[in-house]
């Protein structure tokens, strides 16, 4: 773990003949400049000798998506009443960059997923979900001997889908939606091998997305016990999740 953001070659400093350093002392601004840009990245390529990781994982996301619950109550009775709050499985892969020994770059794709199913005598309804969360994040790096610790938070344009079959039709309406999603977490990286690391990740995120829509034009609707009134439904939520997974620094 110490190799990972300590090793530091100073050998160029020291092997530098005099004739070298004389000349250094007549450079002018621009010139020391070059000199400390240069060392500075080639003491940063050694230091962080593994800068990259990919990471899988898998957990579970508890959710509230208000819009999404009322629909779910409304258009398939037989299964519920659903509550406010939901969980859902989740799939993350993750490509991780270290910017410095402080700071790291990810480009996270997270997919949640559910089922809602019921029965009756007319047939077999069924109702998929789903939230495709492409997510670009920033994290604060803590690494010690055989972990790493991180904080970060980040921004994407996020998808969602929801597939509806009824015994009624022997086809399958898709409808879509997307918007802006928000994640912070907070991970623990803990050594297995050499570059092999278990994870957890702790997350809170907030998503905000459209009204769902069958192509372009029709909209997902559902109908309000209390005002008898129409409403558009969309998949924006509030979250929390874990997911474990397994990291490889490369």
């Amino acid at each position: 773990m110490r190799d990972l953001f300590h090793k530091v070659n100073l050998g160029i400093l020291t092997r530098m003949p005099e004739n070298v350093r004389v000349r250094e002392a007549e450079l002018s601004v621009p010139g020391w400049a070059v000199v400390v840009l240069f060392i500075s990245l080639f003491s940063f390529r050694n230091a962080a000798a593994q800068p990259f990781s990919a990471t899988a994982g898998l957990g579970l996301e508890y959710f509230n998506s208000p819009s999404l619950s009322k629909y779910l109550n409304f258009a398939a009775p037989g299964a519920m009443p659903l509550g406010s709050y939901q969980s859902a499985i989740q799939f993350v892969a993750v490509g991780e960059y270290f910017i410095s020994r402080d700071w790291a770059i990810a480009l996270e794709y997270g997919y949640i997923t559910k089922t809602v199913s019921t029965g009756s005598t007319l047939g077999s309804q069924q109702i998929d979900f789903s939230y495709y969360l492409p997510t670009i994040m920033l994290r604060r790096v803590v690494a010690g001997e055989g972990y790493y610790i991180q904080f970060g938070g980040g921004v994407g344009y996020h998808f969602g889908g929801l597939n509806t079959t009824t015994p009624y039709s022997d086809q399958t309406a898709n409808y879509s939606c997307q918007g802006l999603g928000f994640k912070v977490d907070a991970i623990l990286d803990t050594q297995l091998g050499e570059k092999l690391y278990a994870r957890v990740d702790a997350e809170a995120r907030a998503d905000f997305t459209g009204p769902l829509k069958l192509g372009s034009a029709n909209s997902l609707t559902y109908i309000d016990y209390n005002t008898e009134q129409p409403h558009s439904v969309d998949m924006s939520f509030g979250g929390v999740g874990i997911t474990f997974g397994i990291v490889y620094y490369f």
